[in-house]
């Protein structure tokens, strides 16, 4: 054995004292005792937590009904889930803070995100203060409150501050939701994490329900061969070869649950494209959404979905049945939650007195039979006074489809609060949308908030009325103005004219689009631009908007639940409601700023703009203010500016500011009282009370009620019935020999305008311009 070697060692290197720096002790020092694998528990893969594979959409298996299927595809057991799910807010995502030391802090869970909510120990900010604050606020809910900064009901397309901003054009569809949030499938799972040796079950039908999903998979043939309460098993079909793949679950006394024993993972078969796991069973449940959906899905269509999706055959007597189990199902569920409808009017009238839900139902035939659905109309005391009190006087109406398989429409009337957030008044439930529905939603809306003739309010919508201010959606105007042009420019030019506040700003941008383009300036008058251009806009109601993002940002929330039966459907606008309320009055009540902090940025804005402005003293404290080679007049005594918007919004403009500083004044002292944070608490100071469950509900024992008509098809018309064109109206496609004529413009024979033919020219005619003759021209003769 050789002689082991000797190391080197280098000579030690001496330290000064003042090379030496002691470490600092602080809280991150201190390492907090280390959790072993053994401590923590995995939770258990319920079929509860389970995800099915759909092409439209990832559904979770809670969601939908069980179905128990049987070896030979007996009909199947249906258990409905009728609890009503919990609305649930998203968080608006985690943001880093810094702490003293420039480290970063990551906000905990509960902590606000908002940055409306002001902590007690920050400094005050803004343009003055409230005298009265919640002082015992952070005493009784803590002083963490998780709010979300973008919420889906604020109105994120309004453009009442912002002038600048042109909004994104509006969907043709009415799925947008289904055309733009078209979820996708399922990523590929690993088989072995389905079933494996040891796992357990709380349910014979959760076994089958994963063998389904792990035959889905492999796409190799399963079947049960026994199906009992306290033992089940599968193993594979094919019996030419012999394949041993086995799964034989028992239940286990100490567990209770349903425990795999024995499990054999290898295949030794050849996938034959055929389960015995695939009967009619478990086609209905697997297509029972998109069933519900559309329930014009043909059985063919089901065949070769199955076959894109899993690769898999079925018989389309198979997919028949599917869809008769649905349909029988659906019905019978629609029923039983109609059947209750007296219940749940009962109860929302003893828990938020003075709230008004109106029923009307189409008598049967004869007395005593039971009666039909035909229409409700809900609004709470809470959100009725919260407008009626503390709201400008503005309303957005508008109606959406439910995406039930039973005819609906949700009617919705939605106000603004100081904030310029919505809020939900009214809401009505019928079976169509049409001018009888209207007429009678707004009957009911005007004697429930006391509007009378209306005079003095503005409502936005695309129905009239008399006597109340009527504004169309510029938005809507916009998209079926330009649809045969993408020109940007047409774009621009419309919503300077849409925004003009003045009829000179608004002369001076209609002629510039008459310059550009005379075919559009004509088809834009027959629009009515006195309907949603600001420049004819009444003067009161400190609202300058042109746009329904009311409706459109209520909708938004409530787009899941339009896709769930009536009183399901009912209960999560309530809940959304009430929840809402409630997290704006703590805001609210945290806020230390005297105006709302969406009005607080407009007045800085204006604030910081009029240092541009060019002012002019005259008599009588009027002044005169040049912006931009534009001259207005201000009128401090009546509060107005010539250009109109400090009187449209209620917040003084660059100009009214300007003077106002100059003066030596407060800008904020001139602003309205809707946008103080006083008023803002006063919204929400009431909010919607609770209700019991389904099983507290008194009885009525009131002749039950059928469900609308069973829809046969989508809302809207069939794609594949399209509509008979006229003789004279342009092609919508584009042959190898023609071109189409869905983007030109045509121009009349009559009168030589763009925009129309002949046939409906009113127009003198006009002499044709003489042809030049023919050859070379000759010079003139002197």
């Amino acid at each position: 054995m050789s002689p082991r070697k000797k190391s080197k060692r280098r000579p030690k290197r001496k330290r000064d004292d003042a090379d030496v720096t002691p470490p600092e002790s602080t809280a991150a020092d201190v390492t907090p005792p280390e959790t072993t694998a053994a401590d923590v528990t995995p939770p258990e893969l319920t079929p509860g937590h389970a995800l099915m594979l759909y092409r439209d959409e990832v559904v979770p298996l809670e969601q939908r009904s069980s179905f128990n299927f049987d070896e030979d595809g007996e009909d199947c057991d249906v258990v409905d889930d009728e609890d009503c799910d919990e609305i649930g807010y998203e968080a608006a995502g985690e943001e880093e803070r810094e702490d003293e030391h420039g480290n970063p802090e990551d906000l905990n869970e509960e902590e606000d995100l908002n940055p409306e909510a002001v902590g007690d120990d920050e400094e005050v900010v803004g343009l003055g203060v409230e005298e009265e604050v919640c002082n015992d606020f952070e005493a009784e809910f803590g002083a963490d409150v998780r709010v979300e900064e973008d919420e889906t009901d604020a109105d994120s397309g309004d453009d009442m501050f912002d002038d600048e901003k042109i909004p994104p054009p509006m969907s043709e569809s009415e799925n947008e939701d289904e055309d733009n949030g078209r979820r996708e499938n399922v990523q590929a799972e690993d088989p072995e994490a389905l079933l494996y040796l040891g796992k357990t079950f709380s349910s014979p039908s959760d076994f089958k329900i994963v063998v389904l999903r792990y035959s889905l998979k492999t796409r190799y043939d399963i079947k049960l061969y026994r199906s009992q309460s306290m033992r089940i098993g599968a193993k594979c079909a094919d019996k030419d070869v012999g394949c041993e793949w086995r799964c034989y679950c028992a239940y286990e006394k100490k567990e209770q649950r349903l425990r795999v024993n024995v499990f054999t993972a290898k295949h030794i078969c050849v996938r034959s494209g055929y389960t015995h796991m695939l009967k009619r069973g478990t086609i209905a449940w697997l297509f029972a959404d998109r069933l519900r959906k559309n329930p014009r899905i043909t059985k063919q269509e089901m065949v070769s979905e199955i076959k894109r999706e899993y690769n898999l055959e079925v018989s389309e007597e198979q997919c028949s049945k599917a869809k008769t189990i649905v349909k029988r199902e659906s019905r019978a569920s629609h029923q039983e939650k109609f059947s209750r409808i007296w219940d749940y009017q009962a109860e929302i009238l003893r828990s938020n007195k003075g709230s008004v839900f109106e029923i009307e139902t189409i008598p049967g035939p004869a007395i005593g039979n039971m009666q039909r659905f035909y229409r409700l109309f809900m609004c709470f005391k809470s959100q009725k006074d919260s407008w009626k009190n503390t709201c400008r006087p503005i309303i957005g109406i508008d109606g959406a489809f439910l995406k039930w398989d039973i005819k609906g429409h949700l009617l919705a009337a939605v106000g603004r609060d100081g904030d310029n957030r919505i809020v939900p008044i009214a809401w009505a439930v019928v079976e169509i949308e049409n001018d009888d529905n209207w007429d009678w939603f707004m009957r009911l809306l005007s004697s429930t908030l006391g509007l009378n003739d209306g005079r003095d309010m503005a409502v936005i919508s695309d129905k009239q009325s008399v006597k109340v201010e009527h504004r169309q959606c510029a938005k809507h105007i916009m998209d079926n103005w330009k649809r045969d042009s993408h020109d940007m420019e047409l774009q621009r030019l419309f919503w300077r004219i849409a925004r003009s506040y003045t009829t000179g700003q608004y002369a001076k941008h209609m002629e510039a689009l008459q310059k550009f383009n005379p075919g559009a300036y004509t088809s834009l008058l027959s629009t009515n631009p006195m309907t949603w251009s600001r420049a004819f806009f009444k003067v009161g109601t400190c609202c300058n908007d042109n746009l329904n993002n009311l409706s459109e940002s209520f909708n938004r929330t409530i787009r899941q639940a339009r896709r769930k039966p009536l009183l399901e459907l009912l209960e999560d606008i309530r809940q959304q409601c009430m929840v809402r309320n409630e997290k704006r009055h703590i805001i609210a009540c945290r806020l230390r700023t005297r105006f709302t902090k969406r009005a607080h940025t407009e007045i800085e804005k204006m604030i910081e703009g009029s240092q541009f402005c060019i002012r002019r003293m005259a008599r009588h404290n009027k002044h005169e203010v040049e912006l931009h080679d534009e001259k207005y007049s201000v009128d401090m005594d009546k509060l107005t500016c010539g250009c109109i918007k400090w009187q449209m919004t209620g917040i003084p403009c660059v100009h009214a500011a300007s003077v106002i500083i100059a003066k030596k004044q407060k800008v904020e002292d001139y602003v309205s009282e809707w946008y103080t944070t006083r008023m803002w608490q006063l919204t929400y100071a009431d909010g919607i009370e609770p209700v019991q469950g389904k099983m507290e509900w008194p009885r009525m024992n009131r002749l039950g009620v059928l469900p609308p008509p069973w829809r046969k098809g989508n809302p809207g018309r069939p794609p594949n019935h399209a509509r008979r064109k006229s003789r004279y109206e342009a092609k919508t496609s584009t042959t190898s020999t023609t071109m189409s004529r869905k983007n030109r413009v045509m121009t009349c024979g009559n009168c030589k305008q763009d925009g129309h033919n002949r046939l409906s020219c009113s127009n003198p005619t006009v002499e044709d311009q003489p042809k030049r003759p023919r050859g070379r021209p000759r010079k003139d003769q002197v």
